[in-house]
């Protein structure tokens, strides 16, 4: 995917940021209503990136392109002129904290942040999940980081994975609030099958982690 022109990029951004964002509207019981402003907000939060790549020219030349379009919920603009403010008042371009930044620009910090964290795999899914929750309260509006974890798996039901331990197996379920710690049956270890099958849950060994999935790693 590194081959992509940067538009193609941006619009893959987009989208993974407004399908996130959608997915922790679901979570937090957002009306219809809501969840379309929402969905707008994300897939326009960089529109001002077509224009700059300058992080702070970006938002400006949004907030004036948007203002222009007179029929855009002022909801929207607000989300997008406020998704590079941080909980604790130490974002751009205004230094809103707390309430003062709209729910939805709340929800955009963390979607775009792991998004932009994830893309081809930039860092590990434990390091970006580590980022999130370290992050909460001071860069992340806490409730907002519990949503997208209570509501995003890394590992959905089925795919195959190797753990840090050499052993394999296939996710049984995702732990709620743990994106990157599902259940997994043990198939095989380094010495071969095993013989019965027995579940690993991650969430209950801290030391134990998924080190590839193996989908991935066939294609690659």
């Amino acid at each position: 995917s590194s081959d992509l022109s940067h538009d193609e990029e941006l619009f893959h951004h987009s989208v993974n940021v407004a399908i996130l964002s959608t997915i922790v509207g679901i979570e937090l019981e957002y009306s219809q209503k809501k969840l379309r402003k929402l969905a707008v907000s994300a897939l326009l939060h960089d529109i001002g990136k077509l224009f700059s790549e300058d992080e702070r020219e970006h938002l400006k030349l949004a907030r004036r392109l948007l203002r222009e379009k007179s029929d855009l919920d002022a909801g929207v603009v607000n989300a997008i002129c406020q998704h590079h403010e941080h909980w604790d008042g130490q974002g751009y371009p205004a230094g809103l904290s707390g309430s003062e930044i709209c729910q939805d620009a709340r929800i955009l910090q963390v979607t775009n942040t792991f998004d932009n964290m994830s893309t081809n795999s930039r860092y590990p899914m434990e390091e970006v999940i580590e980022y999130l929750m370290g992050q909460s309260g001071t860069q992340f509006e806490p409730a907002s980081v519990r949503a997208f974890l209570n509501c995003v798996s890394f590992y959905p039901v089925g795919t195959m994975v190797e753990l840090n331990t050499g052993e394999r197996g296939v996710v049984l379920r995702s732990n709620r609030g743990f994106p990157t710690r599902p259940v997994v049956r043990v198939e095989q270890n380094q010495f071969g099958k095993v013989e019965p099958c027995y579940e690993v849950d991650l969430a209950v060994h801290p030391t134990y982690f998924v080190k590839n999935r193996l989908d991935e790693v066939t294609e690659g």
